[in-house]
C-alpha cells in the first residue's frame, strides 16, 4: 500500500473516532445521498419521456403540412374525409380542425361541438411555423394540446392531441408516488390538476424541449422515496453509534477498489451481463424519418448506475476483451430490437469496430454466427471503422471489409478527419459511408475552415458514391447548413440521446410504422450523398 493511502486511512479513522457524529448529521447525509440518486433517475426518465413526446408532436406537425400541400383547408365533405383518413396514420392526434384567421374553429373531424372548449393563449416558436395552445373541455377534466400551423390572413389547420396520447407508454410501470406533468413553455399546465401528490412534498426534474415550446416536470413523492429507501433510513436512525465503523469500512473498500485491476473488473462485468447496448437514432433531416441507429456500449452496474464507454472501452481494446464485448453487443441488440427491425427492413443497425477487428477474418465468422437466420438481415447491418487507432494492415483490412460487403453489410469510416487514416482509408478500404466527426459539426458557425473541410468531404463522397452522416448535431443552425450542402443524414442530441432498448423501441413505434408484406424484402442500398437534396 502506498504511503498516501495509509495516511488517508489513518486520518479518516482518527476523524471518525473523534467526531462522534450525532444522529441528525448521519440522517441528513443519508437523505442527501438518497435524494441525489432519486433525482438522477428522475431526470433520465424525464429526458426519455420528452424525446418521445417531441417525436409524436413532429409526427403530427408533418401530417398538417402534408394536408396543406394537397389543399385540404376548408370544411367540405371531401376535405373532412381526407382529414379523417389521415388521422389513421397519426396515432397521437384525436382530431383535425379548420381554423379561420381569427383563431376560431370552423369545423372539425370530430363534429361541430366546439362551444364546450376553451383555448389558452398560444405559444409560438421563433424558427418554426407552429403554435401550441392548451385546450380545455368544460364538461370533463381532460385536456389536449392544439398544434396549429401559422398562416397570416388565411384559413389553416390545427390538430387536437390529448396529453395522455403524448405521454402514453411513457409513465413508469409502478406509478405510486410519481407524477409526470406537461406544460407549455409559458407555464400553462397542459393537464388537469392532479392532487395525487402534495405540492412541496416532492422532488422534481424539469426538462425543456429544444423543438417545441413545451416542458415536462417529473415529480417523485418524498414519502414514496422514503419508503423505497426505508432500509437505508432505518440503519441511519437506529445505529448512529456505528457510523465510525462504516466510515472505516468504506475507506478500506475505497482503497481496495482503486487497487482492483480494471481489466479484471471489466471481465467480471462481461460475465455478469452488465455491458448493455444503447441505441442512438440516426435520422433523415429532410423528412424527419428514422433511418438507422448506432449501437453504443454502456456498463450498467448492479446498483443501476451507468459507466460511460470512455471509462472502459480503452481497457477493453488494450486487453483484447473488445472482441467479446462486441459479440455481446451484437447478440443483445439482435435479441432486443430484432423484431422491430424485421418489419422495418429499411432501418439499419450500426456497430463500432476497432482496428484489431480488421487484422483477421474473425469478425466475419462472428457476424455470420450471430445474424444468420436472425430477424435482422445482413443488409441492415453497418459496421464503423474507427480512426482512433491505425489499422495494422490495410491490405488485410480491405479483405475483411470486402468479406463484410459480400455478406450484404455496409462499412463506414467513423470520426472521419480526426484520426490516423485520412485519405488513405478512403482510397484503399472501399467503404460505403463516412461519418463526419462532431468536432467539425461544432465549428460550422465559428470556423470557416471547418465548412471548407465539410464541403471537400461532400465532393469526395459524391464522386466516390458514398453517403455522409454528420455526427454530434445539436443546433437547428447546423441542420440548416448540412441540408443546404446536401447532407440529409445526421445524429446527435438535437434528435435524441443514446436510448436504452425500451425507449428506443417506443421511439421506433412512434416514428416508423411497420411495412406490411415486406418482411422478406431487403433494404435499398445507401444513396449517394446529395441524392434528393433540395
Amino acid at each position: 500500500m502506498r504511503k498516501f493511502e495509509r495516511i488517508w486511512i489513518v486520518a479518516i479513522i482518527a476523524g471518525a473516532l473523534l467526531a462522534g457524529l450525532p444522529i441528525v448529521v448521519v440522517e441528513r447525509a443519508t437523505n442527501a445521498y438518497i435524494e441525489r440518486n432519486a433525482k438522477s433517475r428522475l431526470e433520465s426518465f424525464a429526458h426519455g419521456a420528452l424525446g418521445l413526446a417531441d417525436a409524436r408532436l413532429d409526427q403530427t406537425a408533418n401530417l398538417l403540412v402534408d394536408l396543406l400541400k394537397v389543399k385540404v383547408e376548408d370544411c367540405s365533405a371531401v376535405s373532412m374525409e381526407t382529414m379523417r383518413r389521415a388521422l389513421y396514420g397519426a396515432a397521437p392526434a384525436r382530431e383535425i380542425a379548420v381554423i379561420d384567421d381569427d383563431g376560431r374553429m370552423l369545423c372539425s373531424t370530430a363534429g361541430n361541438n366546439t362551444e364546450q372548449r376553451a383555448i389558452s393563449r398560444e405559444v409560438t416558436q421563433p424558427n418554426r411555423p407552429f403554435a401550441l395552445a392548451v385546450m380545455r373541455f368544460r364538461d370533463h377534466d381532460e385536456r389536449a394540446l392544439r398544434l396549429r400551423i401559422e398562416r397570416a390572413g388565411e384559413r389553416t389547420l390545427a390538430a387536437i392531441i390529448p396529453v395522455n396520447g403524448l405521454l402514453a407508454d411513457i409513465l413508469p410501470a409502478e406509478r405510486r408516488g410519481r407524477r409526470l406533468r406537461l406544460m407549455l413553455e409559458e407555464g400553462d399546465p397542459a393537464q388537469a390538476e392532479d392532487r395525487s401528490l402534495e405540492y412541496g412534498q416532492t422532488i422534481a426534474a424539469t426538462v425543456r424541449s429544444p423543438r417545441f415550446p413545451i416542458m415536462l416536470v417529473a415529480e417523485y413523492s418524498r414519502v414514496a422515496m422514503a419508503e423505497e429507501y426505508e432500509d437505508v433510513l432505518l440503519v441511519a436512525r437506529l445505529f448512529p453509534t456505528v457510523v465510525s465503523f462504516f466510515l472505516i469500512l468504506f475507506s478500506w473498500l475505497s482503497v481496495r477498489r482503486h487497487r482492483v485491476d480494471p481489466a479484471s473488473a471489466l471481465h467480471q462485468a462481461l460475465d455478469a451481463g452488465e455491458i448493455v447496448p444503447f441505441f442512438q437514432p440516426i435520422v433523415d433531416v429532410k423528412t424527419g424519418r428514422l433511418k438507422a441507429a448506432e449501437v453504443l456500449a454502456r456498463w450498467r452496474r448492479p446498483d443501476g448506475t451507468l459507466v460511460m464507454p470512455h471509462s472502459f472501452i480503452p481497457v477493453a481494446e488494450k486487453t483484447g476483451q473488445i472482441y467479446e464485448l462486441t459479440r455481446i453487443l451484437m447478440r443483445r441488440a439482435r435479441d432486443e430490437v430484432g423484431a422491430a427491425f424485421a418489419v422495418r427492413p429499411s432501418l439499419r443497425l450500426g456497430f463500432n469496430l476497432c482496428a484489431g477487428h480488421f487484422a483477421n477474418a474473425t469478425i466475419i465468422g462472428d457476424v455470420r454466427q450471430i445474424f444468420t437466420g436472425s430477424p435482422i438481415s445482413f443488409k441492415q447491418l453497418l459496421f464503423e471503422v474507427t480512426e482512433r487507432d491505425p489499422l495494422p494492415d490495410l491490405a488485410e483490412a480491405r479483405r475483411v471489409i470486402s468479406a463484410l460487403q459480400g455478406l450484404g453489410c455496409k462499412v463506414a469510416i467513423d470520426d472521419y478527419g480526426t484520426g490516423h487514416g485520412g485519405m488513405s482509408y478512403l482510397l484503399k478500404l472501399g467503404v460505403d459511408c463516412i461519418k463526419i466527426d462532431k468536432m467539425f459539426v461544432d465549428a460550422i458557425s465559428t470556423e470557416r475552415y471547418s465548412q471548407t473541410i465539410i464541403e471537400t468531404l461532400i465532393d469526395l463522397a459524391r464522386n466516390m458514391r458514398m453517403e455522409i452522416v454528420a455526427e454530434g448535431v445539436e443546433t437547428f443552425e447546423q441542420v440548416e447548413y448540412l441540408r443546404s450542402k446536401g447532407i440529409n443524414t445526421a445524429q446527435g442530441f438535437l434528435f435524441a440521446p443514446p436510448l436504452p432498448a425500451s425507449s428506443f423501441l417506443a421511439l421506433v413505434e412512434a416514428m416508423e410504422k411497420p411495412r406490411l408484406s415486406v418482411v422478406e424484402s431487403e433494404p435499398s442500398p445507401l444513396p449517394a450523398v446529395g441524392a434528393g437534396a433540395a
